[in-house]
């Protein structure tokens, strides 16, 4: 039992959370000492840690065009190269050239899903292949742009995939990652579809290949050494896993199956940014079976170990220039990890997809693209 680190907040263990003053009969402690405390015991939450912020003008351009194209849903408009493209539900459509129609095979619709189902689309950074995959369920295909060719159909089988969205992601190295089973990666050739890492994944008891993990959103570092699983374990509990890409293409043949886990929290598949190459930000302030606070918690991808917590923020992110880019209910908010503090805010913007080589957010809706151009780095006037 003990007090946060600031502001009017206090976790509490079952037997403090059950007196009428617990506050009086608990010590203030150091920083140190909270991550040495046995934190799974915190049974809930007494008042609300402090949440910096630290505003400065920001420097970016708003910009507004018509389009003739809609998204199926707000997980179907990605960057792709300096431009944009829109998955309408039958078509995949670059703004201001040509369109690909794109179909999945038909799936078993879940009652029960973790999540809301539906198509999202991937591109690759070249501007050259999409994805377009069926979250928490079970289809997807990769497309070759130059000639509208499928070049791999996706496949994760019907075991549990209504828990996760669809496992996948591109690489920088001209492959992909994606489920091939509830507890399967596989890396493939973006051109061809080649299968890059055959192995023996059947589940045997103690061998060490054997993996009891469900495979949830995969967000890859910016450089493409570290991947990020934000899946699950029974019973259920999720268990963010980074997997060492590097080691993967070099050869290792089981690194998506020994990937380090970072934490045990009760929710999976949550918003996941990088800030730099070796640490990423997981929303959600917690443990399982605790109560989670609005935030996000800092690791560091090569150790395993956590750096520290930023308080308050909550929405889609995107990692921008060492900062966290937010679309929250409020507006895109900039958070600076260095600072704990929110540093800049625009009011009413709330983008679905950033572009980083040219450093733009995009949100199109009733057939109306709006865009946000940083024009300095770190988004804020300093």
């Amino acid at each position: 039992m003990y007090t946060g680190h600031r502001g009017d907040y206090d976790l509490l263990c079952e037997e403090c959370a059950g007196l009428d003053d617990p506050r009086s009969q608990l010590a203030t402690v150091c920083v140190g000492c909270t991550g040495q405390a046995d934190e799974r015991s915190v049974s809930r939450i007494s008042g609300q840690p402090e949440v910096r912020r630290h505003d400065r003008p920001l420097t970016g351009i708003l910009h507004e065009e018509p389009v003739l194209v809609e998204p199926a849903n707000d997980r179907c408009l990605v960057a792709s190269g300096d431009g944009w493209l829109v998955y309408t539900g039958l078509q995949v459509v670059r703004l201001g050239g040509p369109s690909y129609e794109v179909t999945l095979p038909e799936d078993e619709e879940e009652d029960d899903s973790f999540g809301t189902p539906g198509p999202t689309l991937h591109a690759s950074s070249d501007g050259r292949f999409v994805a377009v995959v069926w979250d928490y369920g079970r289809y997807g295909a990769v497309v070759d742009l130059t000639d509208g060719r499928v070049t791999l159909q996706l496949d994760r089988q019907d075991y549990c995939n209504f828990a996760t969205p669809f496992p996948f992601a591109f690489l920088s190295d001209g492959t992909v990652v994606a489920a091939t089973d509830w507890n399967r990666l596989d890396r493939f050739d973006t051109a061809t579809g080649e299968l890059l890492t055959p192995r023996d994944t059947e589940q045997r008891e103690g061998e060490e290949q054997a993996l009891d993990y469900f495979h949830g959103r995969l967000t890859v570092s910016p450089t493409g050494a570290w991947l990020l699983d934000d899946g699950w374990a029974w019973h259920p509990v999720g268990v963010p896993v980074i997997v060492a890409l590097a080691a993967w293409r070099e050869g290792e043949t089981y690194a998506a199956e020994q990937g380090r886990e970072l934490t045990y929290r009760d929710a999976w598949s949550q918003p996941v940014a990088w800030v730099s190459d070796r640490v990423v930000a997981l929303q959600g302030i917690g443990l399982a079976e605790q109560p989670v606070v609005e935030g996000v918690q800092l690791y560091d991808a090569p150790s395993g170990d956590r750096l520290g917590e930023v308080f308050g923020l909550k929405g889609q992110m995107w990692g921008v220039d060492g900062r966290l880019a937010v679309a929250a209910e409020g507006g895109l908010e900039f958070w600076d990890p260095a600072e704990d503090a929110r540093v800049g805010v625009l009011p009413g913007y709330r983008p679905t997809a950033y572009n980083p080589q040219t450093r733009t957010f995009a949100a199109l809706d009733d057939g109306v693209l709006r865009t946000y151009r940083l024009t300095e780095p770190g988004a804020v006037a300093l």
